[in-house]
C-alpha cells in the first residue's frame, strides 16, 4: 500500500524527471527547423497540418481512456483488484476506433477526397494512407503512456512520447529522404516508423510494470472506467477550444496582425501553464491511490507540495517577464511591440496563469476523486463564458480584452473548483502556502508599478531580479521542498 512517505518520494522524483524532460524537448524543435529547411515550406506546412490532424484523431479514438487509467489503476490497489485491470480492454477499444478512423481515411483517399483540401490535394492516396496508418500506433502510445502514469511511471511518457518519438520521426524522415525516398513519402513514413518503435519499447516496459499481464487474455471493459473516461475525453476537446478561443476571436474581430502579436504573447505566457499541466498526471494517480482515511490526513501535504513547486517555478519565470517584457517579446522581433498592442498585455496573461498555478491543481484532485463529469460541465460553461467575455472586451480593449477574458475564466474556474472541493469536505492547502500568495500579490503590484508609475533602468531591474531569485530560493528551502536536511542547514546558517 502507498504511504505519505512513498507519495513524497514519488513527487520529488517525478519533478526531477519533468525538469529533465523539459530540457530534452529542446532537441525536437531544432530537428523540426532542419525538416523545414530540407523539405521546403510547402511540404513542411502540409506535414505539420496533417500531423496535427492525426494527433486530434488519436485523441478522439482513445475516448479519454488514457486519462481514465490515471485514476483506475491506483484504485485497483485500493479496491484489491488485479493491478493491470482495465489496460487490455482499453487498448482493444482504442485500437478498434483507431482502425475504423484509419479505414475511413483510406477509403476516402482512394476516391480522391483529399482534393477537397487545397493543402492535402498535393498528397497521393499512398501518402495519405501512411499518415492515416500512424493513427493506430500513436493511439496505442497515448494509452500506454496513460497506463504508465497511472502506475506512477510518468518518466516513460516524458522520455518516449514527448522526446524519443518526436525526435525520431524527423530523423527517420531525413534518413529515408537521403537514401532515395521522395519528400512527400519520407515524412509520413518517418512518423509511422517512430510511432511503431515507441510501441515496441512500451510493450517491453508494460511487461516489466505488470508481470501478470497476458496480452491475449479476455477482459471486459469496466463500466466504472468507461463512465469516468468519457467525460474526460470530451473535456479534453472542450479544453482545446477553450485555450484557443481568445486567439481565434482576436483574429476574427480585430485582424491577423493583432492575432500574430497575441499569439506570441500566448506562447510565452503558456510556458507557465505548461508547468502546472505537467503536474496533472503526477498528482492525480497519487490522489486516486488514497483511501478515504488517507485523504483526510495525507491529501493536504501532498497537494501543497505540488502547489509549492509549481508556483515557485512559475514565479521565477514570471518575475523575469514582468521586469523584462520588451526583451522577452524581442524573441519574436521588434515588429511585435506596438502602441496599439502594448507589451504590458503579456503581464495580464502571466498573472492569470500564476493564479491558475496556485489554485488550478484542485482539478487534478477532483479527477483523482472520480468527479470527471463535474470537470466536463465546468469546461463547457467556461467556454461559453469566455466566448461572451471576448465578444464584449476585444472590441473595447483590443488584445488586452482577450487577455482579461483569459485571466477571468481561469479565476472563475479556480474559485468554482475549490468551492466544489470545500463542499466535498476537502481543503488541501497548507497554511505555509500563504507565502506563495504573498509572492503572487507582490508580482502583481510590481507589474502595476512598472506599467503605470515606475521607470527603472535595466541595471536596477537586473538587481531586483537577482534579489527575487535569492528570496525564491530561500522560500524553496524553508518550505522543505529541497528536503528536511537542507532546511535544517539553512536555518543553522541563519
Amino acid at each position: 500500500m502507498n504511504s505519505i512517505h512513498s507519495d513524497q518520494k514519488f513527487l520529488m522524483r517525478s519533478t526531477l524527471f519533468t525538469f529533465l524532460g523539459t530540457a530534452l524537448k529542446v532537441i525536437a524543435p531544432v530537428l523540426t527547423i532542419v525538416i523545414a529547411r530540407t523539405f521546403g515550406k510547402e511540404i513542411f506546412g502540409v506535414y505539420v497540418s496533417t500531423q496535427l490532424l492525426i494527433l486530434t484523431l488519436c485523441r478522439v479514438s482513445i475516448l479519454g481512456l488514457d486519462k481514465g487509467l490515471h485514476r483506475y489503476l491506483p484504485q485497483n490497489i485500493v479496491c484489491h483488484r488485479t493491478p493491470h485491470e482495465g489496460i487490455l480492454s482499453s487498448l482493444r477499444l482504442t485500437l478498434l476506433f483507431a482502425l475504423i478512423i484509419s479505414v475511413v481515411i483510406w477509403v476516402g483517399s482512394f476516391f480522391g477526397l483529399q482534393s477537397v483540401s487545397k493543402g492535402l490535394a498535393m498528397l497521393s492516396s499512398t501518402e495519405i494512407s501512411i499518415y492515416a496508418l500512424s493513427i493506430i500506433p500513436y493511439a496505442a502510445l497515448l494509452l500506454f503512456a496513460g497506463a504508465s502514469e497511472g502506475n506512477r511511471h510518468p518518466q516513460y511518457k516524458i522520455f518516449i512520447n514527448d522526446f524519443a518519438v518526436t525526435t525520431l520521426a524527423p530523423l527517420i524522415a531525413l534518413l529515408l529522404y537521403f537514401i532515395g525516398f521522395t519528400q512527400k513519402l519520407a515524412l509520413p513514413t518517418g512518423l509511422f516508423a517512430a510511432n511503431v518503435l515507441g510501441v515496441f519499447v512500451y510493450v517491453f516496459l508494460m511487461n516489466r510494470q505488470f508481470p501478470q499481464l497476458r496480452w491475449f487474455a479476455k477482459e471486459k471493459m469496466p463500466k466504472e472506467l468507461l463512465d469516468f473516461s468519457l467525460p474526460l475525453g470530451f473535456s479534453e476537446i472542450v479544453s482545446a477550444f477553450l485555450t484557443r478561443v481568445d486567439l481565434w476571436m482576436v483574429l476574427a474581430l480585430i485582424g491577423s496582425e493583432a492575432a500574430g502579436i497575441y499569439a506570441v504573447m500566448i506562447t510565452i505566457s503558456n510556458g507557465l501553464k505548461t508547468i502546472r499541466q505537467s503536474y496533472n498526471p503526477i498528482l492525480q494517480p497519487v490522489v486516486a491511490g488514497m483511501s478515504k482515511e488517507r485523504l483526510t490526513t495525507d491529501l493536504k501535504p501532498v497537494f501543497s507540495y505540488c502547489v509549492s513547486m509549481v508556483t515557485l517555478i512559475q514565479l521565477t519565470i514570471g518575475f523575469f517577464i514582468v521586469l523584462f517584457p520588451e526583451q522577452t517579446m524581442m524573441i519574436a522581433g521588434k515588429s511585435f511591440i506596438t502602441k496599439e498592442n502594448p507589451v504590458a498585455v503579456l503581464g495580464i496573461l502571466m498573472i492569470g496563469n500564476l493564479i491558475n498555478g496556485m489554485f488550478g491543481l484542485s482539478g487534478s484532485v477532483i479527477n483523482g476523486l472520480g468527479k470527471s463529469k463535474f470537470m466536463f460541465m465546468m469546461n463547457v460553461f467556461s467556454l461559453v463564458f469566455a466566448l461572451v467575455l471576448n465578444k464584449l472586451l476585444i472590441p473595447l480593449f483590443g488584445i488586452a480584452g482577450a487577455a482579461i477574458s483569459s485571466m477571468s475564466y481561469q479565476i472563475m474556474q479556480c474559485i468554482w473548483m475549490n468551492l466544489y472541493l470545500y463542499k466535498m469536505g476537502y481543503w488541501p492547502y497548507k497554511f505555509n502556502l500563504t507565502i506563495q500568495g504573498f509572492w503572487i500579490i507582490s508580482l502583481t503590484v510590481l507589474y502595476a508599478l512598472l506599467n503605470y508609475s515606475l521607470d527603472l533602468s535595466l541595471g536596477i531591474k537586473a538587481a531586483i531580479y537577482g534579489i527575487v531569485l535569492l528570496l525564491i530560493a530561500s522560500t524553496f528551502v524553508i518550505q522543505g521542498l529541497a528536503g528536511e536536511k537542507a532546511k535544517r542547514i539553512f536555518k543553522m546558517k541563519i
